[in-house]
């Protein structure tokens, strides 16, 4: 019978002996390559800033209370431990490749080192404000667990904003004033149209015209919501985008401006370029969901980049190029000659190639990494969603679409903790509305 001192000793055999795999990133693809790897084989250790998983595709939804944040968030710690892992809450800030040691900064500025013998790079990306002047400092942005909170409590502030403006001159009557007020403040904006966009505007007009319309009756007549875009769901065939274009006009009262740029913004108006003509739209909420860019010290490794000098360039083994032992995934990386869609669905496929990669012991068996598209969806507002490209089915719209987002995103749920949070807030929110509960300052005593 083994002793306490025993197992210890056990481990440290292990350690001593498996490869030292050093897994950058708490994102899809690196998420799915610790949930996946051999940890007998591979002594791992998982480096990030973030505790946890974010289900990106559903943030829009946990952004208006659809469901709740923590359903679509999975720690890593008790993965960790299931692996026999470690995990440091740390950033990245160098890479020593003649050494192989990374270099490390905890969240409080300390700085540390770490051997490897293996380095997986799986970061994701950022907001992408084109140098645009004004985005930065005026939009609101959604990539982050934090973005979602944020816009939550922005649009709640902004309806009880509308909702006394009235009263402030102490005369209760609307004058003329405070109408364009009221309806500045009731003026939405989301810039970009892609999935995120898209499903960003079809949870808002839902959240609008549901809740809002039931608990502010007296603010409907108010509300505007405008998407700028040059075009909406590119990565679907036309009949779709029609499809979407459609129901957001019609369905949704989205005003949707097809082929427009972003010019500035300033804290209370946006300035637009449409074709040859220009518009100033007053707002009161603009949320950037226009593209995304990598984090500079992506650029600072050292690493070989594509043309653009935006992503790692990587192998069909998805090793990074001209390197020893280092690998590259997700959005920071791309293979070289063969381009793929910076998407969820394809980081999860690259981590469990590599997870796979790492583990096996005879190399010559691994096969050069091939996607397999299992289709793209968007959800667009009031129950409708679109699918295409699925497994012996070209395209669904509708109801039928809904439901197939809903589940598909609900087994994708790396745990049954999810699922079952997720089961329940969808159930809260068919029965009681979407959650309107705003969260006050932290006390102070005075």
């Amino acid at each position: 019978m083994l002793s306490l001192r025993g197992l210890r000793s056990l481990r440290g055999l292990r350690a001593f002996s498996a490869a030292k795999v050093v897994i950058v990133g708490t994102g899809w693809a690196s998420f799915r390559v610790l949930a996946d790897i051999d940890s007998k084989k591979n002594d791992v250790t998982v480096l990030s800033p973030r505790n946890h998983l974010l289900f990106t595709p559903m943030l829009a939804s946990s952004a208006l209370g659809t469901v709740n944040q923590r359903s679509i968030c999975q720690p890593v710690r008790p993965l960790v431990a299931k692996k026999e892992a470690t995990y440091y809450e740390s950033s990245v800030v160098g890479v020593d490749k003649e050494k192989k040691v990374v270099r490390c900064m905890t969240l409080g500025g300390q700085e540390y080192d770490l051997p490897y013998d293996k380095l997986v790079v799986g970061i994701g990306f950022q907001p992408n404000d084109f140098n645009i002047p004004g985005v930065k400092e005026n939009a609101l942005f959604m990539k982050e667990t934090a973005d979602a909170t944020r816009f939550k409590d922005h649009i709640l502030e902004k309806l009880e904003e509308a909702a006394y403006t009235n009263a402030l001159d102490n005369d209760l009557r609307l004058s003329e004033e405070e109408k364009w007020r009221i309806q500045e403040l009731l003026t939405f904006i989301v810039v970009g149209g892609g999935p995120t966009g898209v499903e960003l505007a079809g949870e808002l007009t839902d959240f609008l015209y549901n809740e809002v319309a039931h608990l502010y009756k007296d603010l409907k007549p108010f509300i505007r919501v405008h998407m700028f875009t040059y075009d909406l769901l590119n990565t679907f065939d036309q009949k779709l985008q029609d499809y979407a274009l459609t129901h957001l006009r019609k369905k949704q009262n989205v005003q949707v401006h097809l082929g427009a740029f972003v010019q500035k913004v300033e804290p209370s108006v946006v300035h637009v370029k449409l074709g040859e003509s220009a518009m100033s739209i007053r707002y009161g909420t603009l949320v950037w969901c226009a593209g995304i860019k990598p984090h500079p010290f992506v650029t600072q490794f050292g690493f070989m980049m594509n043309d653009k000098g935006t992503q790692i360039l990587v192998d069909p083994y998805l090793k990074v190029k001209g390197e020893d032992g280092i690998y590259a995934i997700g959005d920071c990386a791309t293979i070289e000659d063969y381009w793929l869609p910076q998407t969820a669905q394809v980081a999860n496929q690259q981590g469990q190639y590599l997870a796979k990669s790492l583990s096996e012991d005879d190399q010559q068996k691994i096969k050069p990494f091939e996607f397999h598209n299992k289709g793209t969806m968007a959800y667009l507002g009031g129950l409708t969603a679109i699918m295409a490209n699925l497994p012996g089915v070209n395209r669904i719209t509708g109801f039928v679409a809904f439901l197939g987002w809903r589940f598909t995103y609900w087994f994708l749920q790396l745990s049954m903790r999810n699922r079952f949070m997720l089961s329940t807030d969808w159930l809260r929110t068919f029965i009681f509305g979407r959650d309107l509960t705003r969260f006050g300052p932290r006390s102070k005593p005075t």
